[in-house]
């Protein structure tokens, strides 16, 4: 069962830019799973779109590569069980940016620019 979430990659590097980190969230930046399992616990759980976002506010930087984030937002959605994302980007990513995603990945990814710079990622079963 394909479970498709979307995420604004833009929305959220504007909104990264004003946010103050604590020391959790630094923490969590560090080790994504950390965040997901100290949320579990703490938190009732939001729908899984919200939870995501809220994952990714915590765990992504403005300071570091779009494909490290990229990576980083792939790592999280595999632990919220997602399968496929559909990720609206600021610009198209180019063929360096997507094999170097694709090598620290286990997915499938295709890009469209045709409304929206859009990057499509279906995560595949890990053997």
């Amino acid at each position: 069962m394909a479970n498709m979430i979307e995420f604004d990659y833009s929305s959220f590097l504007i909104n990264s830019s004003k946010q103050k980190w604590t020391f959790s969230q630094a923490l969590k930046s560090m080790i994504p799973t950390f965040g997901t399992v100290w949320n579990a616990s703490v938190h009732d759980k939001p729908p899984t779109q919200e939870r995501l976002r809220l994952e990714a506010l915590q765990v992504l930087s403005s300071h570091i590569n779009d494909e490290s984030n990229i990576i980083r937002l792939i790592r999280l959605a595999r632990i919220e069980g997602i399968t496929d994302l559909q990720v609206k980007l600021p610009y198209i990513l180019d063929d360096e940016q997507v094999r170097y995603i694709l090598d620290n990945t286990h997915t499938e990814i295709s890009q469209s620019n045709a409304e929206f710079d859009l990057l499509y990622v279906h995560l595949l079963k890990q053997s």
